[in-house]
């Protein structure tokens, strides 16, 4: 018999939900019964069309704006949404794109330091904000999006594999800390997921990467998004400090 996910009650604040992974998953927990507040940095037009999305499904959402770069801006993001859908207990931290490509000793230590605060800090600061509320409530789920990128180490990305690779420690460390207070803390590793913000790429170089990929094929933001969503749920309700490997495969074959 089928179960479905079922997360009527919950307000989730899903941080880069404006486009990509983000918009897949905020349209997928809606779907799913949950309120959700779509964070976006600068593109409110793109944030305010996945809200007019799932109104017009049915469900309930708002944006709310903040570069995370700023270290007040992830705070007053949960502020934010908690003023319009009330407590948030789910929390989904997709901020974290790189920044910046080059050679590992050139880059200089800024670019290491941007992607810290845009992985590490703005996840510490948006859990520092979020989870009183999950501990009064006593129940509380964080997903956090990491990469596969931060095990196999592509050249000229240096400083994004450091900081999703102190990502993965802290959600480790988190899980432990927050157990007692039944709030799980989970990760997803998307492979290469296509998205816009990748811009184009040549059918050759999609069959190539397809061909690496054990399924045989590239994966789809819903793929991501589903992932979240099940670690979300009550279903996921015993399972706290994994990292769940969204890529056909391909983190088998190196």
């Amino acid at each position: 018999m089928a179960v479905a996910i079922d997360l009527t009650g919950h307000a989730a604040l899903v941080t880069g939900g404006s486009r990509g992974l983000g918009a897949a998953t905020c349209r997928t927990l809606a779907r799913a019964g949950a309120r959700v507040a779509v964070h976006y940095a600068s593109a409110r037009d793109k944030a305010d069309a996945v809200v007019r999305e799932i109104i017009d499904a049915g469900g309930v959402a708002v944006a709310v704006g903040g570069d995370f770069k700023d270290a007040s801006a992830p705070g007053a993001a949960v502020a934010a949404a908690r003023a319009t859908l009330g407590p948030i207990d789910i929390v989904v931290n997709n901020v974290g794109r790189e920044e910046a490509l080059g050679d590992i000793l050139e880059l200089g230590w800024p670019a290491f330091q941007t992607m810290l605060d845009l992985n590490v800090r703005s996840a510490y600061l948006t859990a520092q904000a979020a989870v009183p509320d999950m501990k009064s409530r006593k129940w509380g789920r964080i997903v956090n999006v990491l990469s596969i990128a931060a095990h196999d180490y592509p050249k000229s990305m240096g400083a994004y594999t450091t900081a999703k690779g102190a990502f993965a420690s802290f959600t480790r460390a988190m899980a432990v800390e927050l157990g007692a207070s039944n709030i799980t803390v989970n990760s997803v590793s998307p492979g290469w997921v296509p998205v816009e913000r990748h811009g184009p790429m040549s059918l050759p170089g999609r069959m190539a990467t397809a061909a690496r990929t054990p399924m045989g094929h590239l994966g789809v933001p819903d793929d991501v998004a589903n992932a979240i969503t099940f670690l979300a749920s009550d279903l996921a309700g015993f399972i706290t400090g994994v990292e769940v490997p969204v890529c056909g495969g391909i983190h088998l074959i190196g």
